[in-house]
């Protein structure tokens, strides 16, 4: 049986994850960053990193992508679309149905402002941004591209995505940049990078078609809820309250508060039979702390 061999749109935080468990695996592992100096660092882990900016297509991610069996994409939308699509999109359609899956990282925030309800993925999409409208469009992008050539593709829509590394509400507490604020009723989602890595590695291994799922953890909760609780597992004291009315924020993180959700994750537990290792923020963020260094 032929290595198999993921390409990654995006070596970000996700994507350079997945890879390392690909490479785990036995897998072989191409992908795109924007940096030259991170593309070196990501050569010396057997990842066969490409400068991609985004802007204009490249012979070396043409050349990598035709070895490809898995394709994930994690790169967002931008004003003409998505780039990995305007750029390669072509090269994908020649490959025809030979890609056994493709995975596009989109967001829950296509949904909308849902009044706290429990949502699943059949949940009608209402974005109320011009970003998640985009993600909207490349999500049905890559589901036309599968339709048309055979390629069983994937919509994974996310929270917010924790983990080691500095990415975590206790590294923002260590930093002095965590706020406290109280917006009572408001709660989110979030997911462990590592559990998102396991659905992606478990959707590789049952591939269907058109399908999209909902990667987040068991308990939606406030925010200053995780704070608070994070403080108390490093020993310092969380920052003082602030009313959400009164908080100065950017227009994104004003947004972020004004949509308020309770995601359903029932499909990649039946579909995928998937376990999560860090079901709540408890689990997460106790392994974080513990892996600190004194």
């Amino acid at each position: 049986m032929p290595t198999p061999s993921l390409f990654c749109f995006g070596l970000g935080y996700t994507g350079t994850r997945l890879a390392q468990a690909a490479i785990a695996h036995g897998w072989r592992v191409a992908g795109t960053c924007r940096d030259a100096g991170k593309a070196q660092a990501l050569r010396t882990q057997g990842i066969q990193a490409l400068v991609f900016d985004g802007h204009q297509s490249s012979p070396e991610v043409r050349e990598a992508l035709a070895g490809a069996t898995h394709l994930l994409v994690s790169i967002p939308p931008e004003a003409d679309g998505d780039p990995a699509w305007r750029l390669h999109g072509k090269t994908l359609e020649a490959r025809g149905g030979s890609l056994a899956w493709i995975g596009y990282l989109s967001t829950t925030g296509v949904y909308g402002d849902c009044g706290g309800d429990w949502i699943d993925e059949t949940r009608t999409p209402n974005p109320a941004t011009l970003e998640n409208q985009r993600r909207l469009e490349a999500e049905s992008v890559w589901l036309d591209l599968g339709a048309r050539t055979a390629s069983p593709t994937h919509i994974f829509r996310l929270p917010g995505i924790y983990g080691p590394a500095g990415r975590s509400v206790i590294d923002a507490l260590e930093s002095g940049r965590a706020r406290r604020i109280l917006k009572p009723g408001q709660v989110f989602n979030r997911i462990h990078v590592d559990d998102l890595v396991t659905v992606l590695l478990a959707s590789m291994e049952r591939p269907s078609a058109g399908r999209i799922y909902n990667v987040a953890d068991d308990q939606p909760a406030p925010a200053d809820t995780v704070l608070c609780h994070a403080a108390v597992l490093i020993g310092v004291e969380p920052p003082p309250a602030v009313r959400f009315e009164e908080a100065e924020l950017s227009p994104f993180a004003r947004h972020f508060y004004a949509e308020c959700k309770r995601l359903s994750n029932e499909r990649i537990k039946q579909e995928l039979g998937v376990q999560l290792r860090y079901p709540t923020y408890r689990e997460g963020l106790h392994a974080i702390a513990a892996e600190r260094v004194p």
